[in-house]
C-alpha cells in the first residue's frame, strides 16, 4: 500500500509573507500555512499563489503557521488575527467554538475562543477577523531571543469531531497592538 501526504505543508515563497514596514504589519497567505488535510481535494481547495484556502468539509480543523521572531520588534506587543469568511452554504459552525493559539519561542501557549458561526448569521458572506478586536490574541516579543526562535500560531476545532465546511481563509495578520 502506498501512502501519500494529504497535509499541506507551508510553502516558503517570499510573496506569501509580506511586511508593511510603515505599519509593521505582517500578512501571511494560506499557502504559507500548514493545513491538516490541505492536499486532499475532498476537504480543501487551495488557490494558486496568494489566493484563499476554501474548506469544503472536515471534522478536524487545524491550520498553523510560524514566523521568525527576528522579523518582529523586540519589547513590542502584537496581535494575531485570521481574516476569514463563511460562504453562504457553510455548516457546522453554530455550536462549535474555534480556538486560536499563539506561542512565543518555547513559552506557554495563549488561547482565545471564538464562535465564528455567530458572525455568519449577522453578516453572511462578509470577511471578518478572528479573534475579534474586543478580545485579541496578543503576545509580546521579548528583549532577549534565542537563535532561531519562532512565533507559532494556529486555528483549531479538533475536539468536537463534528463536520464543518464553508470556511474561507484569506490571510493571517500579525500587527502591533497599537495599530488595531
Amino acid at each position: 500500500m502506498t501512502s501519500r501526504n494529504v497535509h499541506h505543508e507551508a510553502e516558503g515563497s517570499s510573496n506569501l509573507i509580506k511586511h508593511d514596514k510603515h505599519e509593521d504589519k505582517w500578512t501571511i497567505k494560506p499557502r504559507a500555512l500548514n493545513i491538516v488535510w490541505g492536499k486532499d481535494p475532498r476537504y480543501w481547495r487551495l488557490s494558486e499563489e496568494e489566493g484563499p484556502a476554501h474548506l469544503l468539509q472536515v471534522s478536524w480543523l487545524e491550520v498553523t503557521g510560524k514566523l521568525s521572531l527576528d522579523r518582529l520588534k523586540k519589547n513590542r506587543e502584537y496581535t494575531v488575527k485570521f481574516k476569514v469568511e463563511l460562504s453562504p452554504d457553510h455548516f457546522g459552525w453554530e455550536e462549535s467554538p474555534v480556538y486560536f493559539m499563539v506561542r512565543v519561542g518555547g513559552e506557554d501557549r495563549v488561547w482565545r475562543k471564538a464562535y465564528i458561526g455567530a458572525h455568519a448569521r449577522s453578516r453572511p458572506g462578509e470577511e471578518f477577523e478572528v479573534p475579534a478586536t474586543d478580545r485579541p490574541l496578543k503576545f509580546e516579543v521579548p528583549a532577549m531571543l534565542g537563535t532561531g526562535e519562532k512565533l507559532e500560531f494556529g486555528m483549531y476545532e479538533i475536539w468536537r469531531g463534528r463536520w464543518k465546511g464553508g470556511l474561507v481563509i484569506r490571510e493571517v495578520i500579525i500587527q502591533p497592538v497599537a495599530n488595531i
